[in-house]
């Protein structure tokens, strides 16, 4: 999403990421990972709920298919401190209209369950 950040800009869109870590953590994690776009706080997720994003069965969220995941990132020198994380909480990607009306949603069976960004682009047309 970092590297064609510019790219959905001039869509005419903008990325915002959310997630139910502390401010401080997130702040962190955008310094550190020089994300051109916020990643704002939900701790009590109540975005979460309001999206329909729920928490996923053990055998999915440790399923061999995200241990192979977790293990390429890693074998790549990637490294994510989960300091308060709920590793049952799965995610999602949405794209809202102008006026707030979503147009895309995808919701994560797993925690590696995302559309990949191109396809993220493709949706926003023009």
């Amino acid at each position: 999403m970092r590297q064609r950040h510019g790219e959905i800009q001039s869509k005419g869109a903008e990325v915002v990421a959310i997630s139910f870590e502390p401010r401080d953590r997130l702040f962190q994690l955008t310094r550190q990972l020089q994300l051109p776009y916020p990643i704002l706080s939900d701790p009590e997720r109540d975005v979460y709920l309001a999206y329909g994003l729920s928490q996923g069965a053990w055998a999915k969220v440790f399923s061999l298919k995200t241990i192979w995941t977790y293990v390429k990132h890693f074998a790549r020198g990637r490294r994510y401190q989960h300091a308060a994380s709920d590793w049952r909480q799965l995610g999602g990607d949405f794209i809202l209209d102008e006026d707030g009306i979503v147009i895309f949603e995808h919701r994560g069976q797993t925690p590696v369950d995302r559309p990949t960004v191109a396809s993220l682009i493709a949706e926003l047309g023009g």
